[in-house]
């Protein structure tokens, strides 16, 4: 239930409970009082009958002293009081000896044969005859004292029932609000204060209401810092390796630059030939050194917020223009050269940086393939089939790649990858330990790392699958929508 609910639900309950309860508590105190009126009645009605047979006596009244009559029982002196008076309503006998002397007539002759009923007694007036002669009147006075105790002790008990009542009221209202607000607030505190010192563990809590969904989204929050916090911890990691490793690979050709720098400077008799010679090592350590430095910015660049200029482009018009220009370099290592391509529909992509991974896919199988092997490259439509030189036993595993996305294949004849180097390969500046680069290496190492970066940012995909003497690279991009 939401707080906004349960708060409306609670302030009601807290309003209207004191009332139905005094309600409830009203009738019942009014039922007993009318039960126990009614037998303080028919009580009453028995008293009453008994003194009317001893005050009905005409004698009484004849004018004799009365002065040591006792009207009134024992038992019942604290309760009853009788007064008598004769025709003339002139009082001749008082049970608590308070004479009053004459009455007015119209108080004497009313309210006659009705009991009175008062909030402390019952009274009763009677007239008196003998031989249809009037000859006096009584009075009977009881008072409802065991009536008024029994409805002051009722009250009593049902004031101390309700103030019980609305006590456990509001000790539940204020267990609810402690359970709803309190726990979950300070559940949330103490996460958060855990979270201060490094605690990752989520805070456990299931209510679906307000404070659960700031629970949540605390967790959500908590989270996405530990993530962010575990990649920036990466990405600082990373960035040491990379400033280690460029330290490395910049020390070896300064180091060739400065030996045959400082070669020249002392050697006087250098012919043109061993000067060629040196300049030559000096343009190609230097070029090595420029294309490293090209490949660190363009890699810091593309794990940036870097922004693509995508244009739209015909698919077979693109990769005419992407695989041309790579013939000449494999008939100088007498490499076999064989593209294929089979596309169509539109593409979105950034022609700068897709000529980028194809050369940076290119210049990897060059380096890998031995003179007299062969490279194969294509590009297919998710509706064209796949080459045989793909390899029968990829096929199943990019199955579910090549719907609506266009396939970019590079493979090349050579020594295979082992498994546990496959995703390794893209990462920046990774050299494999195995014969397959030990002694081959002259890049950079950023290649690869470069063509996936630049494959996502196209929405994309790559893959690498290998076999004892083949690897392929796998570039899938997303085609336009019509």
């Amino acid at each position: 239930m939401k707080l906004k609910k349960w708060l409306i639900l609670s302030h009601l309950a807290v309003m209207l409970t004191p009332i139905i309860l005094a309600l409830i508590l009203f009738v019942i105190i009014n039922g007993y009082n009318r039960n126990t009126q009614v037998m303080n009645y028919i009580s009453t009605m028995s008293k009453f009958k008994v003194y009317e047979k001893v005050l009905d006596d005409p004698n009484i009244y004849d004018g004799s002293s009365l002065m040591n009559k006792k009207f009134v029982m024992d038992e019942d002196k604290s309760s009853v009081a009788i007064e008598v008076y004769n025709a003339m309503g002139q009082q001749i006998y008082s049970s608590d000896d308070n004479m009053l002397g004459y009455i007015d007539k119209s108080e004497i002759y009313s309210d006659l044969y009705k009991i009175q009923t008062g909030s402390k007694a019952n009274t009763l007036k009677m007239p008196v005859f003998k031989d249809s002669k009037l000859v006096g009147f009584y009075k009977i006075v009881m008072t409802r004292d065991d009536f008024i105790q029994a409805v002051n002790y009722r009250t009593v008990l049902v004031i101390l029932c309700f103030i019980f009542m609305v006590l456990v009221v509001f000790a539940l209202v204020v267990i609810l609000l402690n359970k709803k607000f309190n726990k979950p607030i300070k559940l949330l505190i103490e996460g958060m204060n855990k979270f201060a010192v490094g605690d990752e563990d989520n805070l456990n809590y299931k209510c679906s209401d307000e404070i659960g969904e700031l629970i949540n989204h605390f967790n959500n929050m908590k989270n996405d810092i530990e993530e962010k916090r575990k990649t920036i911890e990466l990405q600082q990691k990373s960035k040491e390796y990379m400033i280690s490793a460029i330290s490395h690979d910049l020390k070896t050709p300064l180091t060739a630059i400065r030996a045959y720098a400082e070669s020249m400077e002392c050697e006087e008799d250098l012919d043109m030939k061993d000067l060629k010679n040196k300049v030559s090592i000096i343009l190609r350590k230097s070029d090595y050194m420029k294309n490293m430095i090209d490949d660190l910015m363009m890699y810091n660049l593309l794990t940036t917020d870097y922004e693509m200029k995508f244009v739209e482009l015909e698919g077979s018009e693109l990769f005419e223009m992407l695989f041309s220009g790579y013939d000449k370099s494999c008939e100088k290592k007498k490499i076999k050269l064989t593209s294929n391509i089979e596309v169509n529909g539109k593409y979105n992509v950034d022609v700068r940086q897709m000529t980028r991974v194809i050369d940076n896919l290119m210049a990897n199988a060059f380096r890998y393939t031995k003179e007299g092997g062969a490279i194969y490259m294509g590009a297919f439509s998710p509706d064209e089939k796949l080459p045989n030189w793909f390899g029968i036993n990829f096929h199943k595993e990019i199955k579910s790649w090549k719907e609506k996305r266009l396939l970019i294949l590079i493979k090349n004849e050579g020594s295979g990858i082992k498994d546990k180097e496959k995703e390794k390969v893209f990462m920046p500046f990774y050299q494999s330990d195995d014969s397959r680069t030990k002694n081959m290496w002259k890049g950079v190492g950023l290649g690869l790392s470069i063509v996936r970066l630049v494959i996502q940012k196209h929405g994309g995909e790559v893959k690498v699958f290998s076999e004892e003497n083949s690897t392929v690279f796998i570039c899938a991009i997303p085609m336009v929508e019509n």
